[in-house]
């Protein structure tokens, strides 16, 4: 669904907004910021940072995959997220979390499962989810990648999350995978290189004192299972 749009502008500000394709123009855009300068990444981080405060949705890298990012506070940006995913409204976003510690911030009480998984592989790509006193649920994932973590630090808001794709279809790896799935539809994408897993978090759900694989993913179900029965901080590995 790609098209080329013409606009009048001045010939610097056109320049600016084209976005060139390894094969052709995708489309325009001066919102992909390249994190491999270390004399800008701190100032795109910040524009990416306000623009989830704006409401936008940003796409940035994680150890898995790429994610979509919006204000977890503001209604009306998930809605958009949900509908440029193309994702059904019963299919819930992850929170992400800088720092194992800030799950008090969402969770009471932590069950001991919860902790042993958190000990053995937080950060990283495991996705879990609590059910809370009101019998609601949230899904929340530390993950292991530098450039998500300062967004989370930098925008001091919680960051409704899920992976780079339509749903149904495969995950972005890269920036350029992003704008190939959605086109002009993300605000900001942070590009930071591949993603390193190139496969999407383990979600598990807290039930009791154990725990039910949601999504298989990353971690897999033996190393899981390990922390059942042994020290969980033997097995991060």
């Amino acid at each position: 669904m790609f098209s080329l749009a013409i606009y009048f502008e001045p010939a610097r500000e056109l320049k600016n907004r084209i976005f060139l394709h390894a094969r052709k123009v995708d489309f325009m855009t001066d919102n992909i910021l390249n994190l491999k300068n270390p004399d800008t990444y701190r100032e795109n981080i910040k524009i990416a940072a306000k623009a989830l405060i704006s409401g936008k949705i940003v796409a940035f890298p994680t150890e898995t995959v790429y994610g979509l990012g919006v204000s977890a506070d503001n209604n009306a940006a998930i809605d958009n997220l949900y509908d440029v995913k193309q994702r059904l409204r019963d299919k819930k976003l992850s929170i992400m979390i800088a720092r194992p510690e800030d799950i008090t911030k969402y969770v009471k009480q932590i069950p001991p499962i919860a902790e042993k998984l958190i000990s053995a592989f937080w950060p990283g790509p495991l996705t879990i989810i609590f059910e809370l006193d009101d019998n609601s649920t949230v899904g929340l994932r530390n993950p292991d990648n530098r450039v998500i973590r300062d967004l989370i630090n930098a925008v001091e808001i919680p960051i409704a999350s899920t992976s780079a794709n339509i749903s149904g279809r495969l995950p972005a790896i890269d920036a350029q995978q992003v704008i190939s799935n959605f086109s002009d539809k993300i605000d900001v994408v942070l590009d930071g290189g591949p993603a390193d897993a190139g496969t999407p978090s383990t979600i598990v759900k807290i039930i009791d004192d154990t725990f039910k694989i949601i999504r298989h993913g990353v971690i897999g179900k033996e190393r899981l299972n390990r922390c059942l029965n042994e020290d969980c901080f033997s097995i991060r590995s």
